[in-house]
């Protein structure tokens, strides 16, 4: 029921609401307990300021590792620095890691409690009723924390989308930049009025380009906007 979980690829994930330097330092004082070890384990030691991967059965280390690769693709991003940072902040992003993480490791640890019931010896009727309705609870409580995984997964493939869109209107505008050049080439050589037209529609090509690419940011920008915390008061 509960597997043991590689913490090569997953990173610690320390509160943010805590300093910055002491985030830091607890992130990498786990990280430097994590070689050579595998879990899970039960985390004892400063359970309300950071969680070890070490602390997460196989399905819950797989989750954190996707919501990680996520918002690292999203704050990463030159969309996100530009155009997406006053959407979701990254402190919310990092809440959203914290939050996961939390669940994950309570969820973890539930499983552990569950495999230690299941291991004392076959159960009768009314044990295996509690057990069962423990374990979907378990499951209801995963499939929550996972639509959360997913929303940043969706969030991550918008600015994706948006990324290359970017990436093809600069492209776009940089040809374009050039047209004059290639209009005096054909106009004195081979007085193509076709190529020329062609080459023309090239300020058309970047024109929807810079179309795509805010439309693609308003889909990032409603992407984001799902993710971001409310104000505080």
């Amino acid at each position: 029921m509960v597997g043991n979980v590689s913490a090569g690829r997953v990173k610690p994930v320390a509160n943010p609401s805590l300093r910055e330097g002491k985030r830091e330092r607890l992130i990498r004082m786990t990280q430097a307990q994590l070689a050579g070890r595998t879990g899970p384990v039960r985390q004892i030691r400063y359970r309300d300021e950071v969680v070890s991967p070490l602390a997460l059965e196989r399905e819950c280390g797989t989750l954190l590792y996707r919501a990680q690769r996520a918002i690292a693709t999203v704050v990463t991003s030159q969309v996100y620095e530009r155009e997406l940072r006053g959407t979701v902040q990254e402190r919310a992003l990092r809440q959203h890691e914290w939050d996961i993480a939390v669940a994950l490791r309570e969820i973890t640890e539930l499983l552990l409690d569950l495999a230690a019931s299941y291991a004392g010896g076959q159960a009768g009727p009314m044990t295996t009723a509690v057990l069962v309705s423990q374990n979907r609870a378990i499951s209801v409580a995963r499939d929550a924390t996972t639509a959360r995984v997913l929303a940043l997964e969706a969030l991550a493939e918008h600015v994706g989308v948006a990324e290359a869109a970017r990436r093809d209107w600069e492209a776009a505008h940089v040809a374009a930049a050039r047209n004059d050049k290639f209009i005096d080439l054909v106009a004195r050589t081979a007085a193509d009025q076709h190529a020329t037209t062609e080459i023309t529609g090239l300020a058309e090509q970047a024109a929807q380009a810079s179309q795509a690419l805010r439309e693609t940011l308003q889909l990032a920008t409603l992407a984001a906007e799902a993710l971001a915390l409310p104000e505080s008061g």
